[in-house]
């Protein structure tokens, strides 16, 4: 999958993603042009100083080798929607993902990615599908996640309270999951 710079603005779905991506549960991509748009957006907000940016971009890129990658710009190019979102496309083809993970839907017309290949999903419906997928080691991967959080210390049930604003669905089915087999 190819994740949209949106998808990577909140800490908590991008330790998500990238913790599910070392599960290896998902393959996950990015290009430099999304990561500048991820610096961008970030360096928007008050509490995270340009170096503390640069050491979040630094380290996603050391947790998932192989995701950063770049299309050929003739590829860019010959993308049939609008130029901000090619390089986001261009990328999918490139790397063969079989979707792209979004906030923007919109962004990418269905008749344009399909001939390509690749799905347009949302980041709350791929988490239910990853999760659906693999149940034990999706949860595995959450445990990673809560058990790396020291300050505050988290459990996985308040990781979920932080994650369900973006993920709610996803939060229901991994609540409903953990409940089955309580």
């Amino acid at each position: 999958m190819v994740v949209d710079a949106n998808v990577l603005y909140s800490i908590e779905l991008t330790d998500l993603l990238l913790t599910l991506a070392a599960h290896r549960l998902v393959r996950v991509h990015w290009s430099p042009t999304i990561l500048d748009e991820v610096r961008r957006n970030l360096a928007k907000r008050a509490d995270l100083t340009p170096d503390a940016i640069a050491y979040r971009i630094d380290r996603m890129n050391l947790a998932v080798p192989g995701a950063l990658d770049e299309a050929p710009e003739a590829l860019v190019a010959a993308m049939p929607i609008t130029e901000h979102d090619r390089h986001v496309l261009a990328l999918a083809v490139h790397v063969d993902a079989d979707c792209i993970v979004t906030f923007n839907l919109r962004d990418f017309p269905a008749g344009a990615c399909e001939p390509y290949g690749i799905e347009i999903v949302d980041p709350d419906s791929f988490a239910v599908a990853v999760a659906e997928s693999d149940p034990a080691r999706a949860h595995a991967a959450l445990t990673d996640i809560a058990r790396r959080r020291t300050r505050p210390p988290m459990t996985v049930d308040e990781l979920l309270d932080r994650v369900e604003i973006v993920l709610p669905n996803f939060v229901s089915r991994v609540r409903a999951g953990l409940s089955d087999t309580a």
